[in-house]
């Protein structure tokens, strides 16, 4: 993955989240009928592809971004800005506790109501992966939220200082016009 922003954390895989997913295929085969015949194909073919696919996963964090790269025959490849990720959701079902692996479902704000964005299954120790990425995008925000020191004292006070100025002018073009308007109406006492 090639990256202009330096790598903070890259995520490393579980060997178990294969020996994971090839029980649940035989757990579906066994469930059908015709899975059960399919099976001698399906289960070394399943094995080869999964090891495939977990070979080229990739999911890095880098200072600005979540990297997630996928893929066996057409890869997709994913840059999450840190500033759209609004949590990373962790489930754990009970085959994936047999094996002790746990999901990750990356949630962002405005994705579409269909689904996660981006799920992993399989990341090891991805507890602390997951406090590692919401940990740079609150550090990010913070930069972000907090003006640098250049533009904080001088932007904000050039600012007040003319909206100052041009409402001091207003209300003495006011008081002129109705100076002007009071001397020109005829005293109605004499």
């Amino acid at each position: 993955m090639q990256d202009r922003s330096p790598v903070i954390r890259q995520a490393v895989i579980k060997p178990e989240a294969i020996r994971y997913h090839l029980w649940g295929i035989v757990i579906f085969s066994v469930i059908t009928v015709v899975g059960i015949l399919l099976l001698p194909i399906t289960w070394p073919l399943s094995k080869y592809l999964l090891e495939r696919y977990y070979q080229r996963l990739e999911v890095v964090l880098t200072r600005r971004d979540l990297k997630v790269r996928r893929g066996i025959i057409s890869t997709e490849e994913k840059s999450i800005p840190l500033e759209q990720i609004t949590d990373l959701a962790l489930n754990q079902g009970p085959l994936m506790r047999l094996f002790d692996i746990k999901g990750m479902r990356v949630e962002t704000a405005g994705q579409s109501a269909t689904g996660a964005l981006v799920t992993v299954v399989g990341l090891a120790d991805v507890d602390n992966f997951r406090d590692a990425v919401l940990d740079q995008r609150d550090r990010i925000s913070d930069d972000d939220s907090e003006p640098s020191s250049s533009t904080s004292t001088a932007s904000p006070a050039t600012d007040h200082t003319s909206l100052l100025t041009d409402i001091r002018d207003t209300l003495k073009r006011i008081e002129e016009k109705l100076d002007t308007q009071s001397s020109s109406e005829p005293s109605s006492g004499t």
